[in-house]
C-alpha cells in the first residue's frame, strides 16, 4: 500500500505525514491522530508493513473519536491489525 499525503475520513481531508517525530515532539508510538488538525503522523522508523497497519488504525481511531463510538484503544488496536492482515492476505493493498 501506498501511504497517501491526504486521506478523506467521514468527509473531512485529513493530511497523513510520515516522519521521525521523536525528534520534534518526543513521541515514540508509530502512529497519532489529531481530530482537530485533521492530520495523521505516521513515524517513518517504522517499517513499510507497520507504517500500512498504523495508517489503518489512526483511520479507525479518527472514526472511533468522531462519532463517539467508545471504542477502548485495545479494541481499535485488534481491529486495524486484524483488518490489515484481512486486507494483505486476501491481495486488496495496491502497491
Amino acid at each position: 500500500m501506498k501511504i497517501p499525503k491526504t486521506i478523506k475520513i467521514g468527509g473531512l481531508d485529513y493530511e497523513v505525514i510520515v516522519k521521525d517525530r521523536s525528534k520534534e515532539d518526543g513521541i515514540t508510538n508509530a502512529g497519532t491522530h489529531y481530530q482537530y488538525e485533521q492530520k495523521i503522523w505516521i513515524d517513518n522508523k517504522c517499517h513499510q508493513q507497520q507504517q500500512e497497519e498504523t495508517l489503518i488504525h489512526e483511520i479507525i481511531e479518527a472514526i472511533n473519536t468522531a462519532n463517539e463510538v467508545g471504542l477502548e484503544h485495545n479494541q481499535v488496536s485488534v481491529l486495524s491489525n486484524q483488518l490489515y492482515q484481512v486486507l494483505k492476505d486476501n491481495s486488496l493493498l495496491k502497491e
